[in-house]
């Protein structure tokens, strides 16, 4: 029992340090942690499942809430005035829980903006996209599961400020975000060109058309440093900064110790359903000008739609094979069955025909017996008591023979006898003269 309660301690103590170094692995990197943490607190959810919840301003904030939009090469950019927004606008993705409200999870993958959008003729806006949501270089954003965001986590504006410094001053009201959400169509439109994510949404000359201004294509400027963004001048800068890093910068734990808060209340997000966060491959590395991790998406898909093409092909090949199963049975069956009527047929047929010769032969076996009056059956007892007679002259000539044996074998017996006995009285009369003689 000892031994046993040791080893469960060792099992024990061991499946929790992977799920802990797991958890800072998957969970959260160094850099995220250290800039984040100074705006917020990071919570463990779920067994290796970190995620970052902001320190609220106001109860009604929203993410991409305090900030501008900006057409770049890269398409449309959120330049947030948050002093956390340079990372949790541009990586990972948000999400609401009913318990813990706006929650971040990281991912690290850049991109200028993951949210999502829905526009018609006067109104655009957009809400952010879910962890469900990930990108593929074949499709573009994809879900995991069946997810649709609340009208109320949207933000709605009429095209003339879209593109204003201060758009946050002119969002739709929370008592008309139904109606324009119920009447405005659904758009994500993200693709992969130059080795990085693009978000194109809603095209830019629909929006120069319906806002009548000119927008003009901004420059983007990669740092990889925090400190180079410029954070005092919000609102007023001429010059775009943006923080991109490679992967491994981002996932590396260079931390002895991160002040993680554990919380025994789960999350109403379906963790089994997220994929981001959990590739290991690096988001720089690349291939013939192309990145690796797209390549390794893209043949995931591939082999996706193979398996779904294997499997539906398998499914019709057996529906086929059933089908023409059940067909070839029936068409047995209707064979089988005419078989047999024509066996019937036939055997009626031989029957007619057996009957109609059985006749004759009645016929003509009459004629005989008036000619012949001895029947078949008295020729066959005839026949019958012959091979009895046979047989029994056979058995007595068997027996006859026996005894014949059995009399020269006594009559040699005896003969034999009588000689040894001629013999011995020979030999005795011999005897009995030479004894004489020497008397």
């Amino acid at each position: 029992m000892k031994r046993i309660i040791i080893i469960s301690e060792v099992l024990f103590a061991v499946l929790t340090f992977n799920l802990e170094a797991k958890g800072n692995y998957n969970g959260v990197g160094g850099f995220f942690y250290t800039e984040l943490a100074p705006y917020g607190n990071w919570i463990e959810i779920d067994y290796g499942v970190v995620v970052w919840r902001p320190t609220i301003i106001h109860t009604n904030w929203m993410p991409y809430n305090m900030g501008r939009w900006i057409w770049t090469y890269d398409g449309w950019y959120w330049d947030s005035y948050e002093p956390f927004g340079y990372i949790t606008y541009h990586y990972g993705r948000w999400f609401y829980d009913d318990y813990y409200g706006w929650l971040w999870y990281p991912d690290y993958e850049w991109a200028p903006a993951w949210v999502e959008w829905r526009y018609d003729n006067d109104y655009i806006g957009w809400a952010p996209l879910s962890p469900y949501a990930y990108f593929s270089i074949s499709i573009g954003i994809q879900f995991t599961a069946v997810y649709s965001t609340p009208y109320y986590h949207w933000h709605f504006v009429n095209y003339n400020y879209f593109c204003d410094p201060y758009v946050y001053n002119y969002y739709v009201a929370p008592d008309y975000r139904y109606r324009i959400y119920s009447g405005t169509k659904y758009r994500t439109n993200y693709v992969y060109y130059n080795g990085r994510i693009q978000n194109r949404g809603i095209d830019v000359g629909y929006v120069r058309t319906r806002s009548g201004q000119e927008i003009k294509q901004r420059d983007l400027v990669r740092v990889r440093d925090s400190r180079e963004l410029n954070r005092d001048t919000y609102g007023k800068r001429d010059e775009i900064r943006t923080l991109e890093l490679k992967r491994e910068e981002l996932v590396r734990n260079d931390l002895n110790r991160m002040e993680i808060k554990r919380e025994n209340r789960s999350s109403t997000l379906n963790l089994d359903k997220i994929e981001i966060g959990k590739r290991d491959v690096f988001a720089d590395d690349k291939v013939n000008g192309t990145n690796l991790e797209r390549n390794i998406d893209k043949s995931n898909n591939v082999i996706r739609k193979d398996v779904d093409k294997v499997r539906t092909e398998n499914t019709r090949n057996t529906e086929f094979k059933t089908d023409r199963n059940m067909k070839s049975s029936e068409t047995t069956r209707s064979e089988t069955k005419n078989n047999n009527r024509s066996f019937d047929l036939n055997n009626n047929k031989n029957d007619n025909v057996q009957m109609k010769l059985e006749n004759k032969t009645r016929e003509e076996s009459k004629v005989k017996t008036n000619q012949n009056p001895e029947p078949r059956n008295t020729n066959f007892e005839q026949k019958t008591d012959i091979k009895r007679e046979n047989s029994r002259t056979t058995n007595n000539n068997q027996v006859t023979r026996d005894v014949e044996k059995e009399k020269v074998n006594s009559n040699s017996s005896r003969n034999t006898n009588t000689e040894s006995k001629v013999n011995t009285n020979r030999t005795m009369e011999k005897d009995n003269s030479q004894e004489q003689n020497r008397r």
